[in-house]
């Protein structure tokens, strides 16, 4: 095998700066690829190459601005393209809560994404729900699924940054749901089935609520992620739902990046809540003043990406969301997401 470097003879006129400018190098790079590479050879600690007699340098060398450069390439665009997700994905959901049973949930996320007068659409419909490995059987899990179901699959705007913008279409979402109204309330009879269609038409009515259900939900805030997340260099606040139908809480995040595996990137989301709530609050989705400083929670956010290096398509995703309340575990949240 070829050696990665050249022994090269040190004459009188040659500097570090004067080798490490030929390679297109710094000094330092040079000095460091030396230092490491020299064995039992006279290391480098000065520029002016006194009293060494070789300097071991590179025959094919990367700059750290160029090796930045060739990894910010194998990340997805900062802007949404229609390439980024897979059309059908199958997710596992788990919550954990001391003193309660955990409940697992496994389903299938199908995913239209079209061209839109904004930008992009993406339709959306989950099926296939498993609760603990078998299907809902009790009354009201099934005519929960039958009246989503009755609506999907759901059009949304993906923003330029590939998070949900808002709801396509909620007219034609409520026309749906009238169409089929009829025949739900032929399969399911009885007052506790009425109460609950009636229930499910005053949310699907009201728009900024049926949209905050989806908007607030662990599966989409992780699986329309904001594309700028992959290329942070260093922290940054931001709001992020981490109860169902609450209001998001601010959050300080980082990333954390590895390219080690042939194929895929590893883009690691963590963060921890940097804005006082309480949990009186988080369940109730509404703020509430003189708030006790004892009732307030701690959360921790772990996202979890895995791209294609040369599509740039979202492969898997592992989530979690840990919330505490007065030092014991209130709910353990995890999310995981693969392609079909």
């Amino acid at each position: 095998m070829m050696p990665n470097f050249i022994k090269h003879k040190v004459r009188p006129q040659d500097s570090l700066a004067s080798l490490a400018s030929r390679m297109r190098m710094t000094e330092d790079e040079l000095k460091e690829f030396h230092n490491h590479n020299c064995g039992k050879m006279d290391k480098l600690w000065f520029t002016n190459l006194r009293g060494v007699e070789f300097v071991l340098i590179p025959t094919l060398f990367i700059s750290k601005e160029e090796q930045e450069i060739r990894k910010s390439k194998m990340l997805p665009s900062k802007e949404y393209s229609q390439g980024f997700h897979a059309s059908k994905y199958l997710v596992s959901e788990k919550f954990e809560e001391p003193h309660k049973k955990d409940s697992d949930f496994n389903y299938s996320a199908n995913l239209n994404i079209q061209n839109s007068k904004h930008g992009f659409a993406a339709e959306t419909s989950l099926a296939d729900f498993r609760k603990n490995g078998i299907a809902s059987d009790d009354k009201v899990s099934s005519l929960s699924l039958a009246c989503m179901n009755s609506i999907y699959p759901i059009p949304y705007n993906i923003s330029q940054k590939g998070k949900l913008g808002s709801l396509l279409d909620h007219k034609n979402l409520i026309e749906k749901f009238r169409n089929k109204r009829a025949d739900l309330e032929d399969f399911f009879i009885g007052d506790i089935s009425k109460s609950y269609i009636d229930w499910f038409v005053e949310k699907l009515t009201d728009e900024n609520y049926f949209f905050r259900q989806i908007q607030s939900s662990l599966l989409y805030q992780t699986l329309f992620p904001n594309l700028e997340w992959f290329h942070k260099k260093t922290g940054w606040k931001e709001a992020f739902y981490i109860y169902k139908n609450s209001f998001p809480v601010e959050f300080n995040f980082q990333t954390e990046l590895t390219f080690d595996d042939p194929d895929l990137v590893e883009t690691k989301i963590t963060g921890t809540n940097s804005e006082n709530c309480s949990l009186r609050e988080l369940l109730k989705g509404i703020r509430i003043e003189d708030e006790n400083a004892k009732d307030y929670i701690d959360a921790e956010i772990q996202i979890q990406y895995f791209t294609h290096k040369i599509t740039k398509q979202l492969y898997e995703i592992k989530s979690s969301v840990e919330i505490r309340h007065q030092n014991e575990v209130f709910q353990k949240h995890h999310l995981h997401i693969t392609q079909n």
